[in-house]
């Protein structure tokens, strides 16, 4: 007598259940392989029998449900006699997961890609270090200023109170982020998430001035800092080229260590600036333009951006006080193993003008984007 056909809901339920036969037969493959050194001997058997017996009958079209059915039960139970789960599995795994992860965020860092904060506006307006701004109207609520701190980087600061004072000081401190204390004269403290320059240089804030009830002590927003990723692994194949921005040390570089001395400090910095002079090049600076080799044409569209003084620029310039490149008649040849940068903020930048060229060895990468905050300058750094 024939069989009687398999409706189509059989055929489903039987697919699935071949289907879970056969992971559960990869599942102990695997485990079987993974832990053979710590299975004994009946154990490797038992195991090996399952898979046999679990290919035989996925290999087989005419094999039943019922015969695909035991199979996975007895497949289950050998699982969990023979791999029984640890405790804490799902931690251990999750805790190995995450190490794995920093550890390839540090080899990308080490080797790759790393993150790097605009310090200062020597840049300008090709890249952005932190901006302070006033304001008029009252900060955004809540939710708008997180948000607009996660997406742009805008932090607001406002204060007021409700009767006359004057400030009598302002007192640095620092908990994990510095703030400043500011004093009255009716003894109030009030305790701002500010760092005590930025409030004196940025907002002029000082012991002495009086405020009218109601009137702000202060309302401005900074905006941070561009984060830019640096490119680490581009300068094994080719040296710095004339209008990349780029990233140096500043360990060989005396004019800036001595300075650093000076001010109490140890340790080299990170610098930030575009490289307009290579080895050989001679260069000379007329105001707003950067002879290199005699030549009037800049080099690339890096640069002619700058030497056009539109749009946020402002030229090349000469300083008072610089040491290199003083006067439009004087020319300097970038040595050997040299590297001449400059910032695009030419009027408000320390560059090689002050302390020299910059050294092969101090070299960290190129400059390849910007990442937060968004801005119209976010991407790729050009």
């Amino acid at each position: 007598m024939r069989a009687s056909p398999l409706s189509f809901s059989h055929k489903q339920a039987l697919r699935r259940q071949r289907k879970e036969l056969a992971d559960l037969r990869r599942a102990i493959g695997r485990l079987r392989v993974r832990q053979k050194d710590l299975l004994s001997p009946e154990a490797r058997q038992e195991a090996e029998t399952f898979e046999r017996e679990a290919a035989s009958s996925l290999s087989d079209p005419q094999a039943s449900g019922t015969t695909a059915s035991l199979l996975l039960e007895r497949g289950e139970k050998l699982a969990t006699k023979l791999f029984p789960p640890k405790a804490w599995a799902g931690l251990r795994e999750n805790i190995e997961i995450f190490l794995v992860a920093i550890a390839a965020a540090l080899a990308i860092r080490a080797y790759f890609l790393q993150p790097f904060k605009i310090p200062t506006d020597s840049m300008k307006p090709t890249l952005y270090g932190i901006q302070t701004i006033a304001r008029v109207e009252p900060p955004p609520p809540g939710p708008i200023r997180l948000l607009h701190m996660l997406l742009f980087g805008r932090q607001y600061h406002y204060l007021r109170l409700s009767r006359d004072v004057s400030l009598v000081d302002l007192v640095p401190g620092k908990l994990l982020v510095e703030y400043t204390d500011l004093l009255f004269d009716d003894g109030e403290k009030q305790r701002v998430w500010v760092a005590a320059p930025a409030l004196v240089y940025k907002i002029g804030l000082r012991p002495g001035l009086f405020f009218r009830a109601g009137e702000p002590i202060f309302n401005f927003m900074t905006v941070a800092g561009d984060q830019v990723l640096v490119n680490k692994a581009v300068y094994n194949f080719h040296p710095p080229r004339r209008g990349e921005v780029f990233v140096f040390r500043t360990a060989g570089i005396e004019g800036i260590e001595s300075t650093l001395r000076d001010h109490g400090l140890n340790g080299s910095l990170f610098y930030i600036k575009r490289c307009v002079g290579v080895p050989g090049d001679r260069l000379q600076i007329d105001p707003p333009f950067l002879r290199i080799n005699g030549s009037a044409t800049p080099p690339n569209a890096a640069m002619s951006r700058v030497e056009a003084a539109r749009n946020g620029y402002r030229g090349y310039v000469i300083l008072p006080g610089q040491l290199y490149l003083s006067s439009p008649e004087e020319q300097v040849v970038v040595p050997k193993d040299g590297y001449w940068a400059m910032g695009d903020n030419s009027p408000d930048s320390q560059d090689s003008r002050f302390w020299g060229p910059v050294p092969r060895n101090d070299l960290v990468g190129t400059g390849l984007l910007i990442y937060w905050p968004l801005s119209p300058r976010w991407g790729w750094i050009h």
